[in-house]
């Protein structure tokens, strides 16, 4: 089985997110033995300093071909990018072969390569991953609408990253995608897995005290990610209890909005913005903090809960789509959507309950279902279905 995955960039130290879900689930088919191959068409913006040009490589034992121009217009000038598409698509096959089976990801990426099926007679399978779909049919604009049902009208199979994100393309485009989920990201060296080396792993003895009870949050500093909120909810919450304190790992364009915030609610001793971090650091921030909360107010899927939970932090979540397929009584608490006050009592019954939380059961339940080799076997299944044939 040969896959081409299409890929909107491929993720590098100065863009660790660019492509990142696409890459991991490339390693996971590659460490399943499946024959793999990368075409990343970056088209970000010119303020986006990067290499440009075309280039082929093999990372990580996978062959990459890399398009990036700084045209600053994937959701415009289709026929132009979907040109470039096809004479990168030449090059794949010219030196790694002709694939069995496509798989984009994100709609824009989809419709991008939408022509490709017909032109080549192969399959394409599409993965939904964007938030920008994941409202209400009259939020979306009309230019995505047009690009999200060319690339739902050329796959074969379409899936998305969780049970209410089908449920929402379903409403919206009348679609019946599957759920597959994202990887979580598992190295040699335990990336977001428990070890038995973490200081702050396994069961808490009942009123042992914990000074000072650590909060982590990861997520991009933008307004959808529900920070405002957070504060909000960790101000009261220290009312309750002062013996703990919040790290933000992430950065963004809300960054100064959220330091004016810290300060106004006198936060400045017991909430640290700790920038971006590449994963082993933020796997660090997590095996030192006990528990996790991220208040987003919309989330296709939710890596950074899957994250946490992976390192066996308890968390508090939002029911705002993606985690309520993993987060449950067992493993956290959810709360409405910008409920400061509700956030803020389920910080307290983690924080006051935390005895009960087993950080290696948590762990264990989390990368069991979503680890690289789970999700890789599926995708498998797929293909092999997709293509009509059984794969080696």
């Amino acid at each position: 089985m040969k896959v081409l995955i299409i890929s909107r960039g491929v993720p590098t130290a100065k863009a660790p997110l660019n492509g990142i879900f696409e890459w991991d689930q490339a390693l996971a088919l590659k460490n399943a033995n499946v024959d793999v191959a990368f075409l990343a068409l970056d088209f970000r913006k010119i303020t986006e300093k990067r290499f440009w040009g075309t280039r082929r490589y093999v990372r990580d034992g996978i062959a990459v071909f890399e398009l990036s121009l700084p045209t600053g217009i994937y959701r415009r000038g289709l026929p132009i990018l979907q040109a470039l598409c096809n004479s990168m698509y030449q090059k794949v096959v010219h030196h790694w072969g002709r694939p069995d089976v496509l798989h984009t990801h994100f709609y824009f990426m989809g419709a991008i390569a939408a022509k490709l099926p017909k032109l080549t007679g192969i399959p394409m399978v599409h993965t939904e991953h964007s938030s920008k779909l994941n409202k209400s049919l009259e939020s979306i604009s009309s230019l995505d609408k047009k690009l999200a049902n060319k690339a739902f009208a050329a796959a074969s199979v379409i899936t998305a990253v969780s049970t209410a994100y089908t449920d929402r393309l379903c409403q919206n485009f009348g679609i019946k995608a599957q759920v597959v989920p994202n990887v979580v990201a598992l190295s040699p060296s335990g990336t977001f897995s428990l070890s038995v080396n973490n200081t702050s792993t396994g069961s808490v003895t009942e009123g042992e005290p914990i000074t000072p009870f650590t909060w982590v949050s990861v997520g991009r500093l933008i307004q959808p990610k529900g920070f405002d909120t957070l504060l909000e909810a960790f101000a009261q919450t220290l009312k309750e209890d002062a013996n703990q304190q919040l790290q933000i790992v992430g950065d963004g364009p809300y960054r100064g909005a959220l330091q004016t915030k810290i300060q106004q609610l006198h936060l400045t001793d017991k909430v640290k913005l700790l920038g971006a971090m590449p994963r082993n650091k933020v796997q660090e921030c997590l095996a030192n903090a006990h528990a996790f909360v991220l208040l987003s107010e919309s989330e296709t899927f939710g890596v950074s809960y899957i994250e946490a939970l992976a390192m066996g932090l308890p968390v508090v979540a939002t029911a705002c789509g993606g985690p309520s397929d993993f987060v449950n009584d067992s493993n956290g608490l959810m709360v409405p959507i910008g409920d400061a006050a509700t956030a803020s009592v389920a910080m307290q019954n983690i924080a006051n309950q935390y005895a009960i939380y087993n950080r290696e059961q948590l762990s264990k339940d989390i990368v069991q279902k979503y680890q690289p080799s789970a999700v890789a076997k599926q995708l498998n299944e797929m293909y092999t279905t997709v293509c009509g044939k059984i794969s080696l």
